[in-house]
């Protein structure tokens, strides 16, 4: 009796918790941010008690696997529409590496050893540190590397072209949400961001554009929301 009892318990534990990661999406899946990550564990925690525990009703534990599940797709909703709750909840990513040099206050925000970036770095079969314009520590502990012009991949695209110091793009806005960080970084006013997508899209308000990013060549890349429902 008690091998039935254990086996009705772990199909509803894994039709439970099945059904929780299809309505929280991919992306719990795609990123293991430190959310994600503790997700995880909790999930995995409390499904296996529910799926092997006797001496307790197994409504109690499945009560708390849903009401978990219900807080963490709250807690990304939000992420999903606030960059502040976003950058609370899963950080955001840091330069570590800029010029070929290390940059150790940002180091010291990741807790991560100078030989933990460097073993990032072979990964990416890069083994001379002075060779990388950007490295930038993920959400997810990658690291994303962009090297000097010297040592990047010849391709037609720039075999002809002079070899310029790379800048990283700055975002602007994220839907909707005018990035001020972004904004300072180009010297500019809320109201000359506004005047710059308005000669590019018919708008009328931040609010209605999804995503925007002045691109290393100094061009403002827009995205609207629903453009693709739109004609330009």
């Amino acid at each position: 009796m008690e091998y039935l009892q254990i086996l009705l318990q772990t199909v509803i534990a894994f039709a439970t918790i099945l059904v929780i990661t299809m309505i929280l999406g991919k992306q719990q899946i795609a990123e293991m941010t430190y959310f994600e990550y503790v997700n995880g564990i909790t999930f995995g925690s409390i499904a296996g008690t529910l799926a092997t525990d006797l001496d307790h009703s197994m409504g109690y534990h499945w009560v708390g696997l849903v009401a978990f599940g219900v807080l963490t797709f709250t807690m990304s909703y939000l992420a999903m529409k606030s960059r502040k709750a976003r950058k609370w909840l899963e950080g955001e990513p840091l330069v570590v590496i800029s010029g070929g040099k290390v940059m150790e206050d940002n180091m010291r925000k990741t807790r991560f050893t100078m030989g933990e970036i460097m073993q990032l770095l072979r990964k990416k079969e890069v083994f001379d540190l002075s060779q990388v314009q950007f490295g930038i520590l993920e959400n997810d502990g990658s690291l994303s590397v962009l090297m000097k012009p010297d040592y990047q991949p010849t391709t037609p695209k720039n075999i002809f072209q002079p070899s310029n110091v790379p800048q990283l793009p700055i975002e602007l806005v994220i839907d909707g949400q005018i990035i001020q960080d972004g904004l300072q970084k180009l010297g500019q006013s809320e109201q000359w961001l506004l005047e710059q997508i308005q000669k590019q899209k018919s708008v009328h308000s931040i609010e209605e554009v999804f995503y925007a990013r002045m691109e290393t060549d100094g061009k403002l890349k827009v995205d609207l929301r629903d453009d693709g429902k739109k004609k330009h």
